[in-house]
């Protein structure tokens, strides 16, 4: 899976999600223990890349100096583009733990956040300060950053109709601005209605800004399955960039359901002791 097919699924949540965790009454807790250990994975993973870069570059001769940079512009695209996703989910999640009163989910999806933020701001610094970097490739991966902060900015505007996502943008005022617009789409009966636009639009926005070849399809696959296992079918459709995922989201859902009935025959036995929490566990934190 490529980075900016993840776009599809931000585009997805923004403007569906909202509504929905309002009447969750859980998130699935192995999805979120997927999403961990993939983010972790690959955030260990760009760290490794970055700094094996910056010494590669510091050590090269000029004429070696684009192979490099081209070697590692796969790694510096994913790090800009998915963190759109990464901030739509984290946003969700803290809205979901707010409605609901509870700890499920911010702990888990916010230690992701800061370290894609550490990510981002070392690419940010490589792309800035790195020897070597041609002229145009500069150029193209600064515009990729700036669309990438944009539709950041236009997608929190519809999670922003529904909650609080201060902090999570890059532009509050933006973030604002897009919200006003929103809200007055809705009132007018064309939200709905621009949604198939919106999807084709978050695609077609990062197609001809990125190279073809991401750098790491599985971990980006398994993230958004990841993701997609936290919500009923009713949120997806079944085409396009959802299809490959939806059995490994079925997966995770029968894994929750099969923990949770094993939860509730225990408590049905005379013998069982009252469980002090009835929640499922999501790894602590380790970034």
């Amino acid at each position: 899976m490529h980075s900016r097919d993840q776009v599809q699924l931000a585009a997805l949540l923004a403007t569906h999600a909202p509504i929905q965790i309002r009447s969750m009454k859980q998130i699935s807790a192995k999805g979120l223990e997927q999403y961990w250990t993939n983010s972790k994975a690959r955030l260990d993973r760009w760290g490794r890349l970055l700094k094996d870069h910056s010494e590669s570059v510091k050590n090269a001769t000029a004429a070696d100096l684009p192979r490099h940079w081209e070697t590692i512009r796969p790694v510096l695209e994913e790090i800009l583009i998915s963190d759109v996703l990464t901030r739509i989910w984290t946003s969700l999640c803290i809205a979901f733990d707010k409605i609901h009163r509870s700890e499920t989910a911010e702990a888990t999806v916010r230690s992701v956040f800061i370290g894609h933020l550490e990510a981002r701001n070392r690419a940010l610094n490589l792309m800035v300060y790195g020897r070597g970097l041609d002229a145009d490739l500069a150029v193209k991966l600064n515009r990729l950053r700036r669309r990438t902060e944009r539709w950041t900015d236009m997608l929190l505007g519809y999670v922003a109709v529904a909650t609080d996502v201060r902090n999570m943008g890059f532009d509050n005022d933006r973030v604002q601005e897009f919200c006003r617009d929103i809200r007055e789409q809705a009132r007018a009966g064309s939200h709905s209605a621009g949604w198939p636009l919106l999807l084709s639009s978050a695609l077609d926005a990062f197609r001809t800004s990125t190279i073809d070849s991401p750098a790491h399809p599985q971990f980006n696959q398994q993230i958004a399955a990841a993701i997609m296992s936290c919500f009923g079918p009713e949120l997806f459709d079944s085409t396009g960039v959802i299809r490959p995922l939806w059995e490994l989201r079925i997966s995770n859902y029968a894994d929750d359901t099969q923990t949770m009935v094993e939860q509730l025959l225990s408590l049905e036995s005379p013998d069982a002791a009252v469980p002090i929490h009835l929640g499922s566990d999501h790894p602590s934190p380790r970034f």
